[in-house]
Formats: C-alpha cells, structure tokens, sequence
C-alpha cells in the first residue's frame, strides 16, 4: 500500500509508553453531542442508573445509537440558558467496573444484525468510518463493506500511540477481529494497517493472527495523516485492482477495536478511553487510561497555568482548544496537546541557528543534530506574507492537490477553478498551513471556501425544484 505525501512534524514531549490509571472522581460530565451528533437524553433528572444503561439516543438510518453510562449512580441533566440539555452529570456509586452488563457473544454463531445492535447500545458504533456515508455507517444490513480497515498508527502529534495500544489491550483486539467476519460482504477482507514489518509488535502480530483468513497486513510510512480514513481507503483501492468503485470500505482504529473486543466477548460497554498527554508544555507527558466524563482538570499536572499553556483537544495539527474547567473527557477523546504560550519575542530570533526549532525546510541546525522542537507555541513565528509558490504545501499535500494553486484562484475569487482543480477533495489535513512559510491560513480559507460552494448548490437545487 503505497501513501504518498505527508509529513511528521518532531516535536518535543513526547508521552511515555507506559499507562497510568486514573481513577475515576465523583462526577462524571457527559456530552449530549458526540461527533457532530446531537443525542437526546432518555433518563429523567435525578435518577439513579446502572452500568451501561442508555443515557440518550440518535437516529440513523438502521437503528439508533446510543450513549451508555460508564458508571452507575444518579443522573441530573444540565441545561443550558435555552433551557436545552447539553450535558449529562453522573454522580458514581461504584468506581470500579467488575462484570459486564451486556450478553457475551461468540463470534462463531452471533447474527450480523446483533452484532450491529450491541455495537449501537454500547455506544462503540460511531468508531466506524463508512465510505459510503463519509462518515458513520449504516445501521442497516444492506450495508456490508468489502473491506475493514484496522489502523494501528496514529502520527499526529500526540495522539495515544497504537504500539501502546496492542501492547496493553492485545487480548481485547484479537476477540473485536474475530466478530468482524459477520461485518463483512462475501468475500470480505480485513486490512490491518501497522508501520514497519520489523517492528517487535508488528511481529507479535503476523504471529499471533496467522491462522485468520482473509486478513492482510499493510505496513505504511509513519507520516501525518496515515491515520486519515480516506486516504487509508483511496491507497487500498489503488493496491488491489480487484476493488470496484461502488464497493464500500469501513475503516476503525485500534482503540475501537479494543472497544469492541471488550463489547462483544466480555459484555462491556464504552466506558474508558487512553488519552496521551504530551507537548512541550507539559513537564510529565505520559498515557492515561481514563473514565468517560472525567473533568479534564482532574488530568492537568499541579503546575498548570492556563496563562501559560494552551490545550489542544485532538492533537497538534487537528485539536480545538478545551476549558478544562468545564470540559470533560469524551467517548472519542485521545489525545491533550499541550502547547506553551507566547510570553514575549525574542530579539532577532530569525538569526539564532534554532537548535531547538524544527522545520520541514532545512533551515535549522537541529537538522544536523536531530533535535525536537521544543521552541513550539501559540507565537506565529513571523509575519503574515503573500504566497512565494514554493510548492513545499504540494509536496506534503496527502490528497495530491495543489494548495498553492487553489489559494491564488480563491484569492481571487474565482470559486469555480478553484472547484475545478479539485477544492472539494481536500481532507483538512492542516498539513499545507503547518508547514507554509508564509503563514497563509490555507485551511480555513478552503473550509470557509467549500462552505461557500455548499450554500450556492443549495441554492441552485431549490430554484430548480
């Protein structure tokens, strides 16, 4: 499988291999709003609930998905000023989780629509990538894909690490790939992504998966965004002429698949997640196994200054700023970056050799010395500049566009050649912004650009009706 473009930034703090357990507060927050996709609660305030029990629902097409509890307690629901519930708050009876609460399935005699049902209600369906929805697949039965793509590598700085994963959840794994089958069309295959053949844990998996049929191996380039799911299905249709173009691809992570391991062989529902806690602002970067609906300050170390560190939910490239007093870890959360604030310039910085600074042109010393950038923050590192066509943003460019290219025709406001020569395959990335040296804001300006298009198709499809 060959993936073309790309970057990995190399940025200093990275997490620690190992996984601390964080137990879990008094108070668990959860969101009503999960990917884009608004839930409405279906427990009343101030009732006591169970383990797993459905805390809110979604329509999709097939069924419904749902919000499991991750623990058991009372539930109270917090409206906003509109007086619409926007989060749930769980005050925990137990802290810790002993048996599951759903059926244990066998992947030999379960159903397809079982499977797809218990996925729903644990809330571990959404993990599921679809290229036939862009998104969540169906619930409906009529949806089988050809092919079920497993990634294990995450190359966003700093995203949980899929080594970290497979080390610590392997059992967990191997039980959520035997439930697959019963996912599949006929003849349906199984696409684990990992990096280099060689690798100890690559190994670990050719052993120990060697008597699966229909399961292929894929080893990619360790570069920002392997972890895309479009482009992981565009470069396995590009591998095997035998894939037509109507023929659906899912695509799920390894997180997901410890989530439906644990679901399907031993009753639980979603309820943990492993987040990475890295950056230069950070002083003990490391991995956390933590609670749905813990409060993010119950993760901040003792000196954390919001004045002094930014958090970025998400990772570097792709994170949203959180609150941590008032956001709290979600169902997809797994990564918090933490990125240092500017205080003040330094004096004619562009002169210094930049040890400590990284760039994807060799400009700085620590191309000789291998250094991280531990200089990185909120600081724009310069000046606003027009384009210089440089075309370093093409090169790095995972969907093989020409950034530079469609920013002179959106300059210009000429939406339409910019539409021509491909705006809308844009993945939004952020590569082509991170690595311009122009600071052109080339991913806002298309987002805010396809927005455009979006509202003028609209509007030319209802005058036609």
């Amino acid at each position: 499988m060959k993936i073309t473009g790309g970057h990995l930034p190399k940025i200093a703090g990275r997490p620690l291999s190992t996984v601390e357990e964080i137990s879990p507060p008094d108070k668990l927050y959860i969101s009503l709003n999960r990917c884009g996709v608004n839930y409405k609660p279906v427990v009343k305030s101030g009732q006591k609930i169970n383990f797993g029990a459905t805390l809110a629902v979604a329509s999709i097409t097939g069924g419904k998905l749902s919000l499991p509890s991750p623990a058991s307690g009372k539930v109270l629901i917090d409206e906003g000023e509109d007086k619409v519930p926007h989060r749930l708050i769980i005050e925990t009876a137990e802290k810790d989780i002993t048996t599951g609460t759903y059926d244990k399935l066998q992947p030999e005699r379960v159903t397809s629509q079982t499977v797809r049902n218990t996925l729903a209600k644990s809330g571990v369906w959404p993990f599921f990538w679809s290229s036939l929805t862009d998104g969540t697949p169906t619930l409906d039965e009529n949806e089988k894909p050809r092919a079920i793509i497993i990634n294990t590598v995450l190359a966003e700085p700093f995203r949980t690490r899929g080594k970290v994963v497979l080390r610590r959840e392997w059992k967990q794994i191997v039980q959520g790939i035997k439930f697959l089958p019963r996912l599949l069309a006929d003849y349906g295959t199984v696409e684990i992504i990992l990096t280099a053949k060689r690798d100890p844990v690559a190994r670990m998996m050719y052993v120990d998966l060697a008597g699966f049929a229909r399961l292929h191996f894929h080893p990619v380039p360790l570069l920002y965004p392997v972890e895309n799911p479009k482009i992981l299905s565009h470069a396995l249709r590009k591998s095997d002429s035998s894939f037509k173009k109507d023929d659906v691809i899912w695509e799920i992570d390894i997180q997901g698949m410890v989530a439906i391991g644990a679901c399907l062989s031993e009753g639980l529902p979603l309820h943990r997640r492993i987040l990475a806690l890295g950056g230069p602002g950070i002083s003990d970067p490391k991995h956390v196994s933590v609670r749905i609906g813990t409060p993010f300050k119950h993760l901040l170390p003792q000196n954390y200054s919001s004045e002094d560190v930014l958090i970025l939910r998400g990772g570097l490239l792709k994170g949203e700023p959180i609150i941590p007093d008032t956001d709290s870890v979600g169902y997809d959360d797994d990564s918090l970056f933490f990125l240092p604030e500017m205080k003040k310039r330094k004096l004619i910085n562009f002169m210094r050799p930049g040890f400590n600074r990284t760039s994807s042109l060799p400009c700085f010393a620590s191309q000789l010395t291998g250094a991280s950038d531990s200089e990185i923050s909120t600081s724009l590192r310069g000046e606003r500049r027009p384009c210089i066509a440089c075309g370093i943003c093409e090169r790095v460019c995972p969907a093989g566009l020409m950034p530079q290219v469609i920013h002179r025709y959106l300059y210009r406001e000429a939406i339409d050649e910019a539409e021509a020569v491909g705006l809308d395959l844009c993945i939004f990335c952020g590569l082509c912004t991170y690595v311009c040296p122009s600071k052109v804001e080339l991913q806002k300006q298309f987002k805010e650009s396809l927005e455009q298009l979006r509202l003028e198709h609209e509007e030319a499809a209802a005058s036609v009706s």
